[in-house]
């Protein structure tokens, strides 16, 4: 990839000079060209949505897997032929969430993608907008764009652009399956009788069927899905047709746990446990509560240590809401754990750990959706219980991971709102164990396949609020996690936004620059992870040249390319160039070409050009002392020569002044620049001229 520019005044007697071309260099002018064709796929298909491996030993097959019920639509004959179910190059396959539609879309990829060698790949939707133009379209390969989860409906640009891309696809034998819901694809946008794309419909697949083959699968305990129907089972006649396969599967999973067809404890796992927790929490015995905080407290910390469980259960039971009693004789009065756990019914091991789930697989997560649902103002209560615990040193101090899956599989049940609540709870006390619990929450809702739609907006509306910088900390940090590696654009945007925020200020607090440093300590660790490093630099070169229209906000973002660039000596450690300028092969001549352009274009801007010598200045320092690669940097600083090859002084000084080999290479570097950049306009009049 080459960076041409027009050579300013002051040069033109080196463009006079005649130049011949021998035959000799037409051999390297085409490596030159294939080369620079490579490094611009490369850099292209960073633009793309970012392609997940799926494991295709691991896609559900007979005899397991069961069909969902189709109906075919699209321009072209029905049914479509069962040896091709896509009929096509992309196909949409619409259905209700919880459908089976993602088994059976990668059912079709597999059975389509004969060799097993070609490559399957899901894509989730990592955009602000729905883009067909990001869709990725390599050769013989099968693509899954998920959309579970979406809300909006698609708009006409995305179906023509799609309809485009079904040609593309077409020729380069590439499938792509795109599962939604019906009103998400919204059909009255899309041309269906031109449209080269596929429409087929699917309704969830028989429940008791499913059930019953992941029952049969298991060969020692086969000849229990004949309880799935005899009468004489308690599991008979649970399920009737239209439940999500993925509860069929969860009844499979309990009728080959059960002790017999006549399990009413293994059927009450099933249904929830509703009769466990009538019993646990209709008692009106004196000593129910006891029992209650043990029961709660077991169900947040499952698995963990006796005495953990217990001392939160007495934390419980000490808020001043409950009004519970001091236990008469302190530690000697009272039963033992041992005893206060069996009384509770809770397992407890000979290694000293306590569970709930032991003897009742589940009914963590039924408990608390029962407290939250039937005892709404126990949920202060519990709000302040938790926040106690988990404190530095608390209780719980060494359960966090379990606290926040737990209360991300509450969000699932009793809404986000709930746990977002608490999360800005957490970040407002300002201490670093309760931004980190949240954190975590914010973590793992921000990918989580059902509320992440609806938790990325919200972490959106975070980034952007100035006024709350505990919060925008919290998305700084969350966008480095596993959001940043399953929607790496939706995380650099966010980021991008608390850049942004503090732009139009005109005082700056001690918070808005510690918010700003945390963004741009986030950037720069995504740099230095090869897994992510040329995705994250190509978006900072993007940002160093914004849309014409972009607010002025958007100046912030811009520098950011300068920012996590500036090798500052507190901070060198934490530097990626280093991995970026020793990238490998191909990558690293596309990495090289992205620096390039990222500093053309800051160059290019007068204001930020004094800055910008300082922090190449920095490079050449680096690259003189060995510290970094000098034939890498003195590539990347080339650049500024055929943008800036008039000016002698100023901030070009900044680079080549000075009696040190690599400046004199540097100054060599900027001759030959020169008289090629006026070779090549010489040559163009010559050719223009005959």
């Amino acid at each position: 990839m080459t960076f041409d520019s027009d050579l300013p005044g002051g040069f033109e007697g080196a463009a006079e000079q005649r130049i011949s071309v021998d035959r000799s260099s037409v051999g390297r002018d085409l490596v030159v060209a294939g080369r620079d064709v490579t490094i611009k796929t490369i850099v292209s298909g960073l633009a793309m949505l970012r392609p997940h491996p799926v494991d295709r030993g691991g896609i559900l097959g007979e005899p397991v897997f069961v069909p969902p019920a189709m109906r075919f639509g699209g321009p072209a004959p029905e049914p479509f032929p069962v040896a091709d179910p896509t009929g096509g190059s992309v196909l949409a396959l619409l259905g209700r969430e919880s459908s089976g539609r993602r088994t059976l879309a990668l059912d079709m990829l597999d059975t389509a993608l004969t060799d097993k060698n070609h490559g399957i790949f899901e894509l989730y939707p990592d955009w602000e907008k729905p883009d067909a133009d990001r869709i990725p379209c390599e050769s013989n390969t099968g693509y899954l764009l998920n959309l579970a989860g979406v809300k909006e409906p698609l708009d006409k640009e995305f179906h023509d652009r799609l309809a485009e891309y079904a040609m593309r696809a077409e020729s380069k034998d590439t499938l792509l399956i795109v599962i939604a819901t019906p009103r998400v694809w919204n059909s009255t946008a899309m041309n269906s009788r031109t449209s080269p794309v596929r429409v087929m419909e699917v309704d969830r697949p028989s429940a008791l069927e499913v059930a019953r083959r992941r029952v049969e699968a298991d060969g020692e305990h086969a000849g229990r899905a004949a309880w799935l129907t005899d009468d004489s089972s308690v599991f008979a006649g649970l399920l009737h047709g239209d439940e999500p396969p993925a509860e069929a599967v969860r009844l499979a999973h309990v009728v080959l746990r059960a002790e017999g067809p006549g399990d009413t404890d293994a059927l009450d796992g099933f249904m929830g446990w509703k009769h466990k927790l009538t019993d646990w929490f209709g008692s009106t015995a004196q000593d129910a509560p006891e029992r209650r905080a043990l029961q709660i407290a077991a169900a947040f910390l499952d698995g963990a240590r006796a005495r953990t469980v217990l001392d939160a259960a007495d934390t419980l039971l000490a808020d001043p809401e409950i009004h519970w009693p001091m236990r008469q004789g302190g530690p000697l009065g009272g039963a033992g754990g041992s005893q206060r756990c069996s009384d509770a019914e809770l397992d407890y091991s000979s290694d000293g750990t306590v569970s709930i789930t032991k003897q009742h697989p589940g009914i963590d997560r039924a408990l608390l959706g029962h407290v939250w649902r039937e005892r709404p103002q126990l949920v202060p209560v519990l709000t302040r219980w938790l926040s106690a615990i988990s404190q530095p040193q608390g209780i719980a101090d060494a359960c966090l991971p379990r606290l926040a899956e737990v209360l991300t599989t509450l969000a699932e049940s009793e809404g986000a709102d709930v746990v977002l609540d608490l999360t800005q709870d957490w970040l407002r006390n300002g201490t670093v164990r309760y931004t980190q619990l949240a954190v975590d929450v914010l973590d793992q809702l921000a990918v989580n396949p059902v509320l992440g739609p609806e938790v990325r907006k919200v972490l959106a509306q975070w980034a952007q609020g100035h006024n709350t910088p505990e919060r925008q900390l919290a998305v700084a940090k969350v966008c480095g996690r596993r959001l940043v590696r399953e929607y790496t654009s939706v995380a650099l945007t966010r980021l991008k936004y608390v850049l942004e925020s503090t732009w139009k200020k005109k005082v700056r607090t001690a918070d808005d620059e510690k918010v700003r440093a945390a963004a741009l300590t986030t950037l720069k660790s995504l740099l230095g992870d090869t897994d992510l490093s040329a995705r994250v630099l190509k978006t900072l070169v993007d940002w160093t040249t914004p849309d014409k229209n972009a607010s002025e906000k958007a100046e912030l973002s811009r520098t950011a390319f300068l920012d996590v660039f500036a090798l500052d000596d507190t901070e060198s450690a934490m530097s990626p160039l280093p991995l970026l300028l020793t990238a490998e092969a191909e990558h690293s001549e596309a990495v090289r070409a992205l620096l390039r352009e990222g500093w053309l274009a800051t160059w290019r801007r007068p204001e930020l050009r004094e800055r910008a010598a300082e922090v190449l200045g920095g490079w050449c320092d680096a690259a003189e002392a060995g510290g970094l690669p000098g034939d890498a940097v003195e590539d990347v600083v080339a650049v500024i020569f055929s943008a800036q090859a008039d000016v002698m002084g100023g901030e070009l000084d900044r680079l080549i002044a000075g009696t040190a080999p690599f400046r004199a290479r540097l100054r060599t570097r900027l001759f030959h620049v020169v008289r090629e950049t006026a070779a090549r306009r010489a040559a163009s009049s010559a050719h223009g001229l005959a």
